[in-house]
């Protein structure tokens, strides 16, 4: 492939593109599509969470359980900041949601580590809290 063709390729380990790729994943994740996690999640995906590490599989249940837990729509997350060092994009987000069984809305504050090569989330990090409102 001549050089000029290559120069307007996008670059998929840019720090724009990385960020790009882990905004798929939390649209992929707000929709449950579990069967387009190809997109972004290759066989030897490997999370670590506070409940312990998970595989590719893993991560799958761990969607199909938590949309039977919350009412999600496309819009559910926010991502509120995103950082790039090297292989690791940096993601502090918020998720908006409703339990499945009252209908209350629950906010959930959410801290992510991807690390993302060729375009894969090949390992991650994440934790996430509910954000406890005063009672008046």
């Amino acid at each position: 492939m001549p050089n000029s063709a290559r120069q307007n390729e996008p670059d998929i380990n840019s720090p724009e593109s990385r960020k790009a790729v882990f905004r798929t994943l939390v649209d992929l994740y707000a929709a449950g599509d579990v069967s387009s996690l190809d997109q972004v999640i290759p066989p030897d995906y490997v999370g670590h969470t506070s409940a312990g590490d998970r595989d590719r599989e893993g991560f799958l249940q761990s969607i199909l359980y938590f949309h039977n837990l919350f009412r999600y729509t496309k819009d559910s997350f926010t991502i509120e900041d995103q950082l790039v060092d090297g292989e690791k994009v940096v993601t502090r987000m918020t998720a908006h949601v409703r339990s499945r069984e009252t209908g209350e809305p629950i906010t959930l504050l959410g801290i992510n580590i991807a690390r993302i090569i060729d375009g894969k989330i090949v390992e991650e990090w994440n934790t996430w809290e509910q954000l406890k409102l005063s009672q008046s």
